[in-house]
């Protein structure tokens, strides 16, 4: 899964930064402001309702009947109502080409949902590969559409035609990976129970996305499509990162916690090797990267692309929180228990809309850093809930980030420390040098300090990684 993940990310972050030369900071801009509003339907599609799919109950052909149905009623709706909206949304933004792009992107809403079902079963089977397979395939196909038509001169709409492209490829993939089909019937005992289920992870995945999506919005209309340009291309390199860190675990994780629980076994001893793992892996890199934000971003995407360094560095901390957000996030689905969670992230995602308000005024660097805080704040809250579903101590499950925290901290010192020594080189020996200079760092305090997570990661890539040994959650309470 790592690699399959780690391919299509490849393929994604080099066609974006060939794009992101051939079309510069408005257009991605633009794009940003209108893709909210379709990848925030998207998302509502995607891993919401078909996740009842991947819990610990039985399958049967009604249960994946009356998710399907479901699931296409709903992006039916919502593509009906991101039609019906493009208009208005053209006008709150008073960009008239925001109507004809959300027009534009409005289909993959239907062609998502049409496919979560075959995909919930792939996952549930764990048949990691074909999903690799299938991820990889989806971001060439779309990368060479949309570069040819960056390069025709079809602008901000090449973008639209890398997305569908993309979308529809992976449809065929995973149709065909897969031998259910669905009928016309479904069972109103299991329609009634998805129904019960799904309210709740619809709001916790509406929220997950409104918190990222809501900066780009509020951003475009306060600040205008250029400051929005900068916030997207920080926010995507921060989402490239954590998908690449995060997802494979997340993904794996998800439906391996629900076969524990269908075993009879302990799924908190896997919780617990998840989360030291993320840790362990996500803290430095995003460390790293908030350090080396300016040499980054100028060497991906070019020297206009400078005045984001501040917005990364700042985005880079809440890539830490992603990353171990999403593992509690997998636990409490897995669960069937989201619906506590979902109202935490709604009341992070009020409170950081009314930051942004509040701070628009004040430039792009601040905003940010109020958005991140806001996180920050109600984080502890989430380590609560997550301890009462485990049944374990909310501040055990904090202290798990302490440790690979410190050590992120100190490694950071010695970056820094050579980028002083070495100011005025180009972007690329800054970058060699600084990550360099980070992996030694972290490598030697790891080995100093967190054998036992080195032990543990490679455990997880050996060939018995499906039979480790059960954590000590007694010692976390110690």
């Amino acid at each position: 899964m790592s690699a399959g993940i780690w391919v299509e990310q490849a393929f994604n972050f080099i066609i974006f930064a060939i794009l992101a030369r051939i079309l510069g900071v408005e257009a991605f801009g633009l794009l940003a402001m209108v893709a909210a509003f379709v990848l925030f339907s998207e998302f509502l599609v995607r891993e919401t309702i078909s996740d009842i799919l991947l819990t610990h109950e039985a399958l049967s052909p009604e249960r994946l009947n009356s998710v399907f149905w479901l699931l296409a009623l709903l992006g039916g709706v919502l593509t009906v109502a991101l039609y019906l909206g493009a208009g208005p949304v053209s006008y709150f933004y008073n960009e008239p080409v925001a109507r004809e792009l959300l027009i534009g992107l409005s289909p993959t809403v239907l062609m998502i949902s049409l496919t979560a079902v075959p995909v919930a079963i792939l996952r549930r089977e764990m048949r990691f590969r074909v999903l690799a397979i299938r991820a990889a395939l989806g971001a060439a196909v779309g990368g060479v559409v949309g570069i040819g038509m960056a390069l025709a001169g079809y602008g901000v709409w090449s973008l639209v035609g890398q997305r569908l492209a993309m979308t529809a490829t992976n449809i065929v993939m995973a149709w065909g990976a897969v031998s259910w089909r669905p009928a016309l019937y479904a069972s109103r005992d299991h329609m009634r129970r998805v129904l019960h289920f799904s309210h709740r992870i619809l709001g916790l995945r509406a929220a997950e996305l409104a918190a990222v999506q809501s900066p780009a919005v509020i951003i475009g209309a306060m600040l205008g499509p250029v400051p929005a340009g900068y916030y997207a291309i920080a926010w995507r390199v921060i989402e490239t990162a954590s998908f690449l860190i995060i997802t494979p675990l997340r993904t794996v994780a998800q439906p391996a916690f629900g076969a524990a629980a269908r075993d009879g076994g302990p799924a908190t001893d896997l919780l617990i090797d998840v989360m030291r793992l993320t840790g362990f892996l996500a803290f430095p890199a995003f460390a790293g990267l908030a350090v080396l934000s300016e040499p980054a971003l100028v060497l991906l995407f070019g020297q206009k692309w400078a005045p984001a360094a501040p917005v990364l560095s700042l985005m880079s901390v809440f890539g830490m929180y992603l990353c171990a957000e999403k593992v509690q996030q997998t636990f409490c689905l897995a669960a069937g228990q989201p619906g506590r969670l979902a109202v935490l992230s709604w009341v992070e995602v009020a409170l950081a809309a009314g930051v942004i308000v509040v701070l628009a005024p004040y430039g792009l660097p601040v905003v940010t850093a109020g958005f991140v805080a806001v996180f920050l704040l109600v984080w502890p809250l989430k380590f609560a809930n997550l301890g009462h579903i485990a049944g374990l101590s909310g501040p055990a499950l904090m202290r798990q980030h302490l440790a690979p925290l410190l050590l992120s901290g100190g490694m950071v010192a010695a970056v820094q420390g050579v980028m002083w020594q070495l100011d005025g080189l180009s972007p690329a020996l800054l970058l060699l040098a600084g990550t360099v200079t980070g992996v030694l760092a972290y490598g030697l305090l790891a080995f100093l300090f967190q054998r036992d997570r080195l032990r543990l990661l490679v455990s997880m890539l050996g060939p018995q990684g499906g039979h480790l040994p059960a954590a000590d959650t007694q010692g976390i309470e110690r």
